[in-house]
């Protein structure tokens, strides 16, 4: 019974030590999965943060590109025919720009009128244009003054041509075409490609990309004219992006002025600059008269993209005396190469019939693809290609 006893006894001390050695094995073991579990947690919280970073749009450095911004037409509140009719009647037929018309036999569904005496002045026909473009509608004034046109289109289709008498003087002056490229400055290879195209081609340097001002001695050394590419506020903002320090609506006149200056540093020996998207912006007279204040004391000419119908840039820097213009063709909202061609050729026919066109590309591959496959073509035609200096003017 004793040794009974005894032998439980010994059983349960061994129990005891067993018990002790489990202990701080178990715990040490519990340890290390905290550890783990700590490491793994901090490991994915570190990785959601920097994801969230990497697709903040208040981090993002380069801003988002679109080519343009076109105006778009709300079909379903849609001006009628015949009041855009009246904007074109009240200007060129009763009012004070008419010189008398005789109707002339015309395709079905075409008005063809015989116009007496001279073609319009072309700036009061832009601002018919512009009226007609913020009509909310889709009608379009189409502009011909070398071959003594005017046509009203509505949603595509010509439905009014005015017939003026041709100006002889003009027809004798070979027109003019001058292509800009748009959102240069973030390869120094597109600069280098542009140069040795065999057509100028105007570059438009968009301040604080990687090249701006790097760029700017090597067109120098080229012999070439390069303009600022001006950030300004889209309708789309701040869903879409202008870029670092862009012009936006809402700026003080001081603070326009300060931007505008630090571009200037940004590009200098600038001859000229136009807008990069600004359908919001360039609505806006008072600002637009910021802007162009800027340019006109360091005697710089003023572009105007017209990312929007209703623009009012080209309008203001006339008033203003600036040398100024505006684009008629964009080559390359599609990034398509056959596309691309078939707008050059449109650039060619515009320029034949005003005198003079202005067309705006990107540095996309497929243009740069387009202007070399055309060169031969572009060259054979009556036209002449210039830098953007040479089709601005303050008349």
């Amino acid at each position: 019974m004793a040794a009974a006893k005894r032998k439980k006894k010994n059983t349960r001390k061994k129990n005891r030590r067993r018990k002790a050695s489990r202990g701080p094995s178990q715990a040490l073991r519990l340890l290390f999965a905290a550890l783990f579990l700590a490491l793994f947690v901090g490991l994915c919280l570190y990785g959601l943060v920097s994801l969230q970073r990497s697709y903040s749009p208040s981090s993002a450095r380069v801003e988002v590109v679109t080519p343009m911004e076109e105006e778009r037409v709300e079909l379903n509140h849609e001006t009628p025919y015949d009041d855009v009719y009246a904007l074109l009647e009240d200007e060129l037929l009763t009012g004070s720009l008419s010189q008398g018309w005789k109707r002339l036999d015309g395709d079905q569904g075409i008005e063809r009128l015989q116009m007496f005496g001279t073609y319009p002045d072309p700036h009061r026909l832009m601002e018919l244009q512009t009226r007609i473009a913020v009509s909310n509608s889709p009608a379009q004034l189409e502009l011909a003054p070398r071959t003594g046109f005017v046509r009203l289109l509505w949603k595509g289709q010509v439905r009014v041509e005015l017939v003026y008498p041709v100006d002889h003087s003009r027809l004798q002056q070979r027109p003019k075409i001058a292509i800009i490229m748009d959102d240069m400055g973030r390869s120094l290879r597109d600069f280098e490609t542009l140069i040795h195209l065999k057509v100028p081609v105007t570059p438009a340097i968009l301040p604080y990309t990687d090249y701006a001002t790097r760029a700017t001695s090597l067109l120098r050394s080229a012999g070439r004219e390069y303009m600022i590419h001006i950030p300004m506020e889209p309708k789309s903002y701040p869903a879409t992006n202008p870029g670092r320090n862009a012009l936006l609506v809402g700026l003080s006149e001081k603070e326009i002025r300060r931007r505008m200056q630090h571009y200037l540093q940004q590009v200098p020996g600038a001859v000229g600059g136009n807008n990069h998207m600004g359908s919001r912006f360039t609505l806006k007279t008072g600002p637009m008269r910021v802007v162009l204040d800027e340019l006109r004391r360091s005697d710089l000419f003023f572009v105007d993209s017209r990312t929007i119908g209703g623009s009012v840039a080209y309008a203001e820097a006339r008033k203003m005396g600036l040398r100024t213009a505006t684009r008629q063709v964009f080559l390359d909202n599609e990034e398509d190469v056959t596309y691309i061609r078939r707008q050059l050729r449109k650039a060619v026919k515009v320029a034949i019939d005003r005198g003079e066109a202005i067309a705006i590309c990107h540095p996309y591959r497929e243009t740069f693809e387009a202007l070399r496959s055309e060169v031969d073509w572009l060259r054979q035609q009556k036209v002449d290609f210039v830098e953007a200096s040479q089709v601005v003017r303050t008349d």
